[in-house]
């Protein structure tokens, strides 16, 4: 078997796991059709375990169904499936100081906030993708705004609690992981300076550091 052969066996299988079984298991038993969003915690099937919403993968899913509508196929159930999660999203995740909780309730009541930007990164690819999907801007530019956001939160000092006391300086390598993932994924809907110049630099990071 050559590699494009190798290639398209593997695609094909990913392809038959997202649309067969990954999407069709969510879409049936994950979606909160009451509050919006989708539950996280289920068993293998299907049964709720706990209604507890984890936040970032309100993004995640979001940018998953949104993604398999623009690259597989036009299924209006993935987009509604993707704007609900950005909805809830909206509607219940983010403090008032604008920075994201890790989990809420069922209802989008706040449960745990944490140091973690992850929350506003798997947001911003979801509205990001959905921009394109549904053709409404208006979500690219949020996307960007949230972006800019994270990146604000990032450079002011003390907002994030240190993973680490001062006695030990250290610098994570998932943090700038995920900014690349999350700038390449806007700019895909909306070009920005920002985001060539925070790909640059993380890439520039992973050189130095990692």
């Amino acid at each position: 078997m050559n590699v494009t052969e190798y290639l398209k066996v593997w695609a094909d299988s990913y392809k038959h796991d997202l649309t067969a079984d990954i999407l069709p298991f969510w879409l049936a038993n994950g979606l909160d059709r009451k509050h919006g969003g989708v539950y996280t915690c289920l068993d293998r099937e299907g049964r709720l375990m706990d209604s507890t919403k984890s936040v970032w993968f309100q993004g995640r899913f979001g940018f998953v169904a949104a993604y398999a509508y623009n690259q597989v196929e036009h299924n209006p159930e993935w987009l509604e499936a993707s704007k609900s999660c950005i909805d809830f999203i909206e509607a219940h995740c983010a403090d008032a100081d604008g920075h994201m909780y890790f989990e809420v309730a069922a209802d989008g009541t706040p449960l745990r906030k944490r140091r973690y930007v992850f929350s506003e990164c798997f947001a911003a690819i979801a509205m990001s993708e959905y921009a394109i999907a549904s053709g409404d801007k208006r979500y690219a530019e949020k996307a960007l705004e949230l972006f800019k956001r994270i990146q604000r939160f990032l450079a002011t000092p003390g907002f994030l609690e240190p993973k680490y006391l001062p006695a030990l300086q250290a610098r994570g390598h998932s943090i700038t992981m995920i900014l690349i993932n999350t700038a390449s994924r806007i700019r895909a809907a909306i070009d920005d300076p920002v985001l060539n110049t925070q790909i640059d630099e993380s890439l520039d990071a992973i050189r130095r550091y990692f």
